[in-house]
């Protein structure tokens, strides 16, 4: 049996220090790079998954493993359908898989120069759009990045 909470922190640490690398200049190998942003892509499809089958997961420090639209991003209480639109989200922690999305979008990533690293970084981007409502400062740099003249 495989120790979940293991293997989520090792597939966390990674992802984040190769995206910590690459922001700060540190040279980072195209497969690296890519493992990296893939690394964030499917840790949110597992979190899914998780939440379908047994109903919401928690990691060993007690924080939610993720959920459907916003709280897949942020830990934030439970708000009924009709004031979500109205609940400031931006004030509220983020999840593991939030974080790792935070780290990719500050990383500039999106300007390595290989496309299939840039391909994964919007094929990520575009799947998980439900975290640009939780942090409404990452979209300006991630439409920059769609639009860029490569």
């Amino acid at each position: 049996m495989i120790d979940q909470d293991l293997v989520t922190d090792a597939v966390r640490t990674l992802a984040l220090n190769t995206l910590s690398a690459y922001r700060n200049g540190v040279s980072v190998k195209w497969h690296d790079a890519e493992l990296a942003i893939y690394l964030v892509y499917i840790f949110g499809e597992i979190n899914k998954s998780k939440i379908a089958f047994f109903g919401t997961q928690y990691f060993a420090d007690g924080q939610p493993g993720g959920g459907k639209g916003r709280a897949a991003f942020c830990q934030a209480p439970t708000v009924v359908k009709e004031k979500r639109k109205e609940t400031d989200y931006s004030e509220y922690p983020l999840t593991h898989h939030g974080d790792m999305l935070m780290a990719l979008v500050q990383s500039g990533i999106s300007r390595y120069p290989n496309r299939t690293v840039v391909m994964q970084f919007f094929e990520t981007a575009a799947r998980y759009g439900d975290f640009f409502k939780i942090r409404k400062e990452c979209i300006l740099p991630t439409l920059e990045a769609f639009i860029d003249p490569r």
